[in-house]
This record gives structure tokens, C-alpha cells and sequence, in this order.
């Protein structure tokens, strides 16, 4: 694991909230600690400033009134559903968390695209063109749920996933989204728009080699029955190339999840304990 700077040793914070972010980053430490000592460490890299920004992290978890956004990012079938499913079932151990995946905040295909034959349809659409993100209404949306009380809820658009017997389309204000402590949520382009990037907190990248990538992709498409055309596939790899692997480097912690998957789902669990019981320890320290 690149390990790029170590926590800051000066102390202004109040003493309730450096006893806490001091618990965080000691345990964060211990778990990259013990992490890099395996032969396929989960923790790939930190960003430069990752310790000063645990910091941050942990004093917004225990102490501010307002949600603290995971956003995790990487290629169509690098498993991030898999690691956000994980962290938000871990994170809910300690409080509420909100999930949604930004799959929501695609274009209207059927609306758009009305004229294109379904026959032809799947073989000449990229759904991997960031240019079928609707990026603004994902930014108001992610500042709606920032400004709302702890409690309240927004509306948000749902996705209904193309078939081969039907076009994706979407469905306006169908998503009910509970304004809560925690919230996770994925995107292949979910760290591509630089005016979004200010609205998550902690950033992650999951990523993966292409054999297992193309697997798991497979297998989910033809689960999911999503269709599996060549012209599919290879704009995944188009877009991993040209959009997803530069977003890489504005990643707080970048996931390997070429790890087996015990290993890697316990890791995640640690990382979520720590940071939810950060509110725990901020209850504690002002007791």
C-alpha cells in the first residue's frame, strides 16, 4: 500500500474532539497496518492527505449535524455495488444510512431515443458516455440531502434497467431518500464531474483486473438479464480507459478488490466500524 504522509501531530481542536479523531486514526492505522501485511493488501493506496482528512472525517461523524457522504467509484463490474451494500449494512450497526446507486441519474433512453429501433438500440448506445449522466440534477440533488434536517427526506429519480425487450428508462421523484448520518453511493462516473466532488467526503476507488472484471460484468448482465453485446462490453472498456482510471487520482483510498472476498469484506467491516463508532465515542467523551 502507498502510504504517503503521516497524521498531523498539532492539536487545535476542542479535547472531545481530538479524543475522538485521536481513537479513529489510531484504528485506522492499526487496520492499514495489519492490511498491508497480507499478500493481496485490500488498502492499494491513500491519498496525500488522507490522515488530516480522517480528521476532519471523524470530528464531522461525531459532531456535526449534517450527513456524511461515501461516494466509491470505478469501472462496470469492479464490485462496487458488492462494497457498498457491505459498508452501508456494516455502518448501520451504529445509525441510519441512505444508499442509492447514480445508475438513477442516467438520461430517459426510452424518452430520448424514441425512433431507434430495439433491434439496433443496444448496439449503438454507449452507456458508458458520461454525456448520459444528468450531472446537475445529481449535484442539486446530493446538495438537497446535504441541507435537509437528519429525518426529513428527498425525492430522487429511479432507473428502470434496460432488457432486451425494453429500452432503460426513468422514472422522476420514485426514490424516497431518508436524510441520515451516513450516506453511500456509487457511480462509474461518480467522481467525474468536478462540481460534484465537494459534496461526498470520503472518496473510494474500487478497482480490478479486466479478466475478473469481465467476469462478474457477465455474470451480472445475464442475471440481471441486461443484455451481453459486444458493442456492450467493449465501451466499458473504452470508457475504464478514457473516463474512470484519471478519476483515480482523486481517490482518498483505493480499494483492490482483486483480494479474496473474506478478506476484503472483512476489511470493510472494519473500516465502517471505526467510523461509526465515532459517534458512539463522541457520545462517551461528552458523558
Amino acid at each position: 500500500m502507498t502510504h504517503k504522509n503521516q497524521p498531523s501531530t498539532g492539536s487545535e481542536a476542542p479535547p472531545q474532539s481530538a479524543r475522538v479523531t485521536d481513537q479513529v486514526i489510531s484504528q485506522v492505522k492499526a487496520l492499514l497496518t495489519e492490511d498491508s501485511r497480507s499478500e493481496i493488501p485490500v488498502a492499494q493506496s491513500v491519498s496525500l492527505f488522507f490522515w488530516d482528512d480522517l480528521s476532519r472525517w471523524a470530528h464531522h461523524i461525531a459532531f456535526v449535524p449534517q450527513p456524511f457522504i461515501l461516494a466509491l467509484t470505478g469501472p462496470s463490474g469492479s464490485g462496487k455495488s458488492f462494497i457498498r451494500e457491505t459498508l452501508v449494512r456494516e455502518l448501520s450497526q451504529f445509525t441510519e444510512v441512505a444508499s442509492f446507486t447514480q445508475d438513477n441519474y442516467y438520461r430517459d433512453f426510452e424518452a430520448d431515443f424514441p425512433h431507434l429501433p430495439l433491434s439496433l438500440f443496444y448496439d449503438h448506445i454507449d452507456f458508458d458516455d458520461p454525456d448520459h449522466i444528468r450531472f446537475r440534477h445529481l449535484g442539486r440533488d446530493l446538495q438537497r440531502f446535504q441541507a435537509q434536517p437528519l429525518g426529513s427526506s428527498i425525492s430522487i429519480p429511479k432507473l428502470r434497467f434496460g432488457t432486451p425487450d425494453q429500452k432503460p428508462a426513468i422514472i422522476e421523484e420514485a426514490i424516497h431518500l431518508p436524510v441520515t448520518p451516513f450516506m453511500v453511493t456509487e457511480g462509474i462516473h461518480a467522481f467525474y464531474e468536478p462540481a460534484i466532488l465537494p459534496l461526498y467526503q470520503f472518496k473510494i476507488y474500487v478497482d480490478v483486473d479486466e479478466k475478473t472484471r469481465r467476469q462478474r460484468w457477465l455474470s451480472r448482465n445475464i442475471q440481471e438479464n441486461r443484455g451481453i453485446t459486444d458493442n456492450m462490453w467493449n465501451t466499458t472498456v473504452q470508457c475504464l480507459e478514457r473516463h474512470i482510471l484519471p478519476a483515480r487520482e482523486v481517490a482518498d483510498l483505493v480499494i483492490n478488490n482483486n483480494a479474496a472476498i473474506p478478506q476484503v469484506r472483512r476489511f470493510l467491516t472494519q473500516l465502517a466500524q471505526t467510523l461509526g463508532s465515532a459517534r458512539i465515542l463522541s457520545q462517551k467523551s461528552i458523558a
